[in-house]
């Protein structure tokens, strides 16, 4: 039994050493944990609007804007015109409409967001997962929804398949 309690207090007393030993050395590291994005100082004002710029430069597809407005013009000149009757008398149309509100309205919170980081002096990268998402609504929005909507309620006027590499 005594033989036990020795090898007990042995082991603590050698994992007591090895602690004390490790936090030695990270003392000469003071930065061993932080991570590289923590490491660079925060951009000023200028330099966040700057590089928010060449961001939004860099990801945004050249025909977004266009479409934007576009579906703008369109929710003028058709939905808000018809009537709840008009509405409901066309099957997916309210769901269609629903879905490129909520794409539109995420581009502008994502667009927002990482406005704000930018001008708090963080340096947003393109891997970032706010900078994906608006991508993706860039796209969906642009490419998938929107034409949707635009079949149901003119079908005649529908716009041909879109490739993105071809624009």
């Amino acid at each position: 039994m005594n033989s036990i309690f020795y090898s007990v207090i042995t082991l603590l007393l050698l994992t007591f050493g090895v602690l004390v030993l490790m936090r030695g050395l990270n003392k000469n590291y003071p930065d061993a944990g932080v991570s590289a994005s923590h490491q660079q100082e925060p951009m000023t004002k200028e330099e966040g609007e700057d590089h928010f710029s060449s961001l939004m430069n860099a990801i945004t597809p050249v025909w977004y804007w266009r479409v934007n407005h576009e579906y703008i013009d369109f929710l003028h000149a058709t939905i808000k015109r018809m009537t709840v009757a008009e509405l409901n008398g066309t099957p997916g149309l309210f769901d269609a409409q629903r879905r490129c509100s909520d794409l539109n309205s995420a581009v502008y919170k994502y667009y927002d967001n990482i406005k704000k980081r930018c001008l708090n002096g963080e340096k947003v990268s393109h891997s970032d997962l706010d900078v994906l998402n608006l991508r993706q609504c860039f796209r969906e929005f642009s490419l998938e929804a929107y034409p949707s909507l635009v079949a149901l309620v003119w079908p005649e006027y529908q716009r041909s398949p879109v490739k993105p590499d071809d624009v």
